[in-house]
């Protein structure tokens, strides 16, 4: 979606874009190389996040030994720790923060550095830092991602948000705001670095046009909302959902929410506009995890709430935990796991406590750390040093074992087995054991 942005801001202003998106590509150095050496560019931009440093170190050096293009470097993990991504071989410059307004003032600009606001780069052996961009301030100014620059119809053939749902539906993502006003370790402050400390968001109308544009250009059976939390404004809430009822588009929807503001009433009238599938951080069984490791603002009891709620309502549930937090024990992680089969939840995603870069958790736990950022995996990578919590190889073990105990227990088994016939159904699950 990021890139997806930028090159529709670009496009808007007239340049010629495109997008190399590798994820359906069996050999994606091989065929960056062999673009480059077809085509010349002027700028190239590369995403860069934590979990994929590597990748991208792989992909600047592609792009710098076949390329005289200015790269530049933006994301999450550019903007966290913009001096040593400028330190990655080939990479020009480092956007940090917000990229849309970075990348069109350095296009207008012919490529010149020092005229586009929120660049990092070097100036002979001084490093420079342009004065910040500035925060978009309206949201619907910005043109709707270039999905036709994507694979769309290879995503949404492997689309698995609504699967809970109904098998086999076809959807895609979309954003409605930017920002977050809570304070998880996990992921503040650097969701402020990137989009402020307030949210923003897009006025209804703004999207259910992208909707209107989406079902005519691809027809989807449904949409995920991306937004960190979704429901917290009630009234922005309810007037985008009288919009969706009116529109009548035929799309049903899912959203992240948060356990102390799942509103039940809230919920329903959503439920009403299309949604059909709730996604809950719920973290860990232990209130003491959530309280002091994970600064999380939710209770237990909230948790149970909110799910329960939404599976009185006839909605699907997805419940996210973390397991392995620094101080945490195996008791603590098995409980996680049983409250995990306990609540009425349709799907689960077990992810392993990662201190992303300049998080209160990383500035917290940062003596703990064993690993290398380049090392850092939330799916498969314990990162903290033995003696720190629960042990690397057991941690592993415990987490596989969380999977099989959801997915194979007696409630869910003939839902597990259901969600593999067919090709596609088959395809969706090799792409989720990759996570195991």
């Amino acid at each position: 979606m990021g890139v997806a942005y930028l090159a529709a801001v670009l496009q808007q202003a007239g340049h010629e874009v495109e997008i190399f998106d590798t994820t359906f590509m069996k050999q994606p150095l091989a065929e960056l190389e062999a673009m480059l050496k077809r085509r010349q560019f002027d700028l190239i931009g590369l995403s860069v996040m934590t979990s994929m440093l590597e990748s991208a170190a792989a992909v600047a050096g592609v792009c710098r030994q076949y390329s005289k293009a200015l790269l530049i470097a933006g994301g999450p993990h550019a903007t966290v720790e913009p001096e040593s991504t400028l330190g990655l071989e080939g990479i020009d410059a480092v956007a940090i923060g917000e990229g849309e307004s970075i990348i069109a003032e350095l296009a207008a600009a012919g490529g010149d550095l020092s005229q586009a606001k929120g660049l990092c780069y070097l100036e002979g052996q001084r490093t420079v830092r342009n004065e910040p961009a500035q925060l978009i301030a309206d949201l619907d100014d910005i043109p709707f991602p270039a999905r036709d620059l994507l694979p769309m119809g290879r995503y949404m053939a492997i689309w698995y948000q609504l699967d809970a749902v109904r098998y086999g539906l076809r959807g895609t993502s979309i954003m409605a705001s930017r920002g977050c006003p809570f304070n998880c370790a996990y992921c503040q402050p650097t969701l402020r670095t990137l989009f402020g400390k307030r949210i923003r968001r897009r006025s209804p109308a703004n999207l259910v046009a992208e909707l209107v544009e989406l079902k005519r250009d691809y027809n989807p059976d449904g949409v995920m909302w991306l937004d960190d939390t979704f429901l917290l404004d009630n009234a922005w809430t309810m007037e985008l959902c009288d919009q969706l009822v009116e529109a009548d588009l035929g799309i049903i929807w899912g959203c992240n929410i948060r356990a102390d503001v799942a509103d039940k009433e809230m919920v329903a009238y959503m439920q009403k506009a299309g949604l059909r599938i709730v996604h809950v951080g719920i973290e860990s069984a232990s209130q003491r995890i959530l309280d002091e490791v994970y600064q999380k603002g939710i209770t237990i009891q909230q948790v149970r709430q909110a799910v329960g709620d939404a599976h009185d309502l006839g909605l699907n549930v997805r419940g996210y935990f973390m397991l392995g937090a620094p101080t945490e024990t195996e008791a603590e992680v098995r409980a996680t796991v049983r409250l995990a089969n306990e609540l009425p939840l349709d799907d689960v995603t077990f992810s392993i406590t990662t201190p992303l870069p300049h998080t209160h958790l990383y500035d917290k736990t940062r003596h703990l750390i064993s690993k290398d950022f380049s090392e850092f995996d939330y799916y498969k990578t314990p990162v903290y040093r033995e003696g720190a919590g629960v042990e690397s190889r057991k941690l592993d073990r415990m987490k596989k074992s969380a999977y099989l105990q959801f997915y194979l227990g007696r409630k869910r088994l003939w839902r597990t087995i259901k969600s593999v016939l067919g090709v596609s159904g088959i395809r969706k699950m090799l792409l989720k054991v990759q996570r195991f």
